[in-house]
């Protein structure tokens, strides 16, 4: 088993950034992503889209060019298609690669998993015919592919209105967003405005996406307050509503979004801290100063310590990189350093604007309606939870335990926030009080053929199968 300064779990902006800085400092890097090639959700498939879909995605697309251009020229170790299951106290990192079961060994390693999608349970949501704004790029990132039929977004966040942009110029027929941010977080708001050069330049970005939604004619209903997906073995509209007015309109897909929030997963995993942040509702890791989470030598970077955007967590993952460089007692230029803090300020100026302009309405976090299903794996309702936390239910675990809430597929991905703020709703507690569902090996599903064949040895107090 080859053993290396650091291990970075993750080739997005933040992955591909801590790795290039580590390795241009004489670092022994690897790389492990689970896609088929370097450039996480942000980046995917960069080198081989068409142009006019590379025109449509946008600059901040084509930013990744450098990223994946340097790693090439610079022969990072990059292992593509691998998929982590389960990281040991002792830093050895075990995955999966071609149903073949494969383990490196850490002296560092940073986690830049990025972020998932919020969850945005709504009657209906489940759905066929609803998707994520996320998933719909995604397909458009994949294969240039676009939903055939009419298309609603609905929620709020600067992605939903680029998606918008980005469907109707490559030809979908959107015929609406439904915004769900409402009027009085524009005020709340503004009092965290500040007009530095790379703050008002992403405000300008953001007007642009809203300039070309308008251009192309897209509707935009403002201040919805209640959702509504109707349909019986597909999704064939949206019933919404606001304070003044209510509607329907038809639609063949129905794509939804509230923000984004850190992966988790691995931090519950190797016991770190976590801790919920009110202003992003939302966990986070724990971290110091220098990007370290409570357990030493692994570092949290990017979107998968808090939300601060693609070109912030180059930055950050760049600063870690060079505390791991300096724990091998390496010489950092201060310069260098000092640039690199300033580029992440200058780029995390905006954050609190944007986290309190797009903060998603409680009613669309916390289901008001029994019914409504809110983890898709198993099909258990909010009533279902509610029920479970007035019973005197203990939390998510004890939950889990009751309903197989968060044991399906995406071992709670999904339902996990979700399932916090229920219980913290209905019992008064804070998130942090609650807590978070207990993770457990494998992280990611893993064939039983290559399980099988796990050297044991020294694994045996360290794995728990649920």
């Amino acid at each position: 088993m080859k053993k290396y300064d650091l291990v970075v779990i993750g080739a997005g902006p933040a992955g591909l950034a801590g790795a290039l800085q580590a390795h241009e400092l004489g670092l022994s890097v690897v790389v492990l992503d689970d896609g088929k090639r370097p450039g996480g959700q942000i980046y995917r498939n960069l080198e081989n889209l068409t142009d006019k879909m590379r025109s449509i995605l946008g600059k901040s697309y084509l930013n990744g060019e450098t990223l994946l251009r340097n790693a090439k020229h610079m022969g990072l170790d990059i292992r593509a298609e691998a998929v982590v299951w389960h990281i040991s106290a002792e830093k050895i990192v075990y995955f999966v690669q071609k149903d073949e079961v494969a383990a490196v060994e850490a002296e560092a390693i940073m986690l830049a998993t990025g972020a998932l999608e919020r969850p945005f349970p709504v009657p209906g949501w489940t759905l066929p015919g609803v998707m994520t704004a996320g998933g719909a790029q995604i397909a458009m990132k994949s294969g240039s592919a676009i939903p055939a039929g009419r298309i609603v977004l609905a929620g709020c966040g600067p992605l939903l209105y680029l998606v918008a942009g980005q469907l109707a110029q490559a030809g979908a027929n959107v015929q609406a967003v439904l915004d769900t941010t409402p009027r009085g977080n524009y005020w709340r708001a503004i009092r965290h405005t500040k007009l530095g050069f790379t703050s008002l330049k992403q405000l300008l970005d953001g007007i642009g996406m809203i300039r070309t939604m308008s251009a192309y004619g897209i509707r935009k209903i403002g201040q919805v307050d209640d959702i509504r997906i109707r349909g019986e073995n597909r999704a064939d509209a949206v019933e919404y509503s606001t304070s003044s007015v209510s509607g329907i309109i038809e639609a063949d897909y129905i794509l939804l979004h509230q923000g984004v929030v850190p992966n988790i997963q691995l931090y519950r995993h190797l016991g770190c801290e976590i801790r919920w942040d009110d202003s992003q509702l939302c966990f986070h890791p724990v971290i110091d100063g220098n990007w370290q989470t409570s357990v030493p030598g692994i570092f949290a970077v990017g979107d998968n310590a808090y939300i601060m955007g693609a070109r912030a967590a180059e930055y950050s993952a760049r600063l870690a990189a060079l505390q791991i460089a300096e724990n091998n007692k390496l010489i950092i230029d201060p310069k260098v350093k000092g640039f690199i803090k300033r580029k992440f300020r200058q780029l995390t100026e905006i954050r609190k604007f944007i986290d309190t302009l797009y903060r998603p309405l409680s009613q669309f976090r916390i289901p008001p309606r029994e019914n409504t299903v809110i983890c898709r794996c198993e099909e258990i309702t909010a009533g279902e939870i509610t029920d479970l936390a007035a019973a005197g239910c203990a939390g998510p675990n004890q939950a889990k335990f009751f309903t197989r809430c968060g044991m399906g597929p995406c071992q709670g991905r999904n339902c996990g926030l979700t399932v916090t703020e229920l219980f913290a709703h209905a019992t008064g507690k804070s998130p942090d009080q609650v807590g978070y569902y207990t993770i457990r090996s494998p992280i990611r599903p893993l064939p039983l053929a290559a399980l099988a064949r796990v050297e044991t040895n020294g694994l045996a107090a360290d794995i728990e199968f649920s």
